[in-house]
């Protein structure tokens, strides 16, 4: 960012790809900190997604991630912005939150704050950081948990739904007669897994999908 002019930087953080791939920092694999950069098949869903997805993937591509990093950036940029993530278990939604949103959050660098103060951005900051989420000063949150109830979504991101429906079908009804209630029209799911066997939900929205793909819906 330092090498741009701030008229550059100006009209370049008005595009959230430039600042998904610039201002957040995730743990690889081996736990080193390292600047996110969207992966081919990020970059392919981020230029086709829709306000309802469904991923189905055959190994880890890091989509939770990404949605992660794309609903921290809404919350950042867009006031009054809710979003949540649900998770099969509590402790993969503990290790979303504090691997993910948190670490990418406090991540982001002093220079990078003070370079978007130059250009009349400033950054809004938690006021609460409990209950595996984040609510900002801007009146936006993100959460990540196991169920979800409460207000109005403008993004909800459903991980490891596959295996959610196979262990877990009663939670998996909750999700969809409950929380996806909480998201308008127009609004965003997301639903990843990779396969569970051939029944339940995933399996079936993973068929009407595919289906719907091939009529060229």
């Amino acid at each position: 960012i330092s090498d741009l002019d701030y008229e550059q930087i100006a009209d370049a953080m008005t595009y959230k790809f430039f600042r998904l791939n610039t201002l957040y920092h995730i743990k690889d694999r081996n736990g080193a900190k390292v600047l996110f950069k969207m992966n081919n098949e990020q970059v392919d869903f981020y230029l086709n997604q829709h306000c309802r997805d469904l991923i189905l993937k055959a190994r880890q591509l890091g989509f939770t991630t990404l949605k992660m990093i794309m609903d921290l950036d809404d919350c950042l940029f867009i006031p009054d912005h809710s979003c949540g993530c649900i998770c099969h278990s509590l402790d993969a939604a503990k290790d979303v939150y504090r691997n993910k949103v948190r670490f990418a959050y406090r991540n982001i660098s002093e220079s990078q704050r003070e370079v978007l103060r130059d250009i009349g951005y400033e950054l809004p900051k938690p006021v609460n950081d409990k209950d595996n989420g984040y609510v900002f000063d801007n009146g936006s949150s993100i959460a990540v948990s196991t169920s979800y109830r409460g207000g109005t979504l403008q993004s909800l991101h459903i991980s490891e739904f596959g295996k959610i429906c196979k262990k877990y079908p009663d939670k998996a009804k909750e999700i969809v007669t409950g929380a996806f209630e909480a998201v308008a029209v127009g609004n965003v799911i997301t639903i990843e897994s990779t396969a569970e066997g051939k029944e339940g939900y995933f399996y079936e929205y993973s068929v009407a999908a595919e289906n719907k793909q091939k009529r060229g819906d």
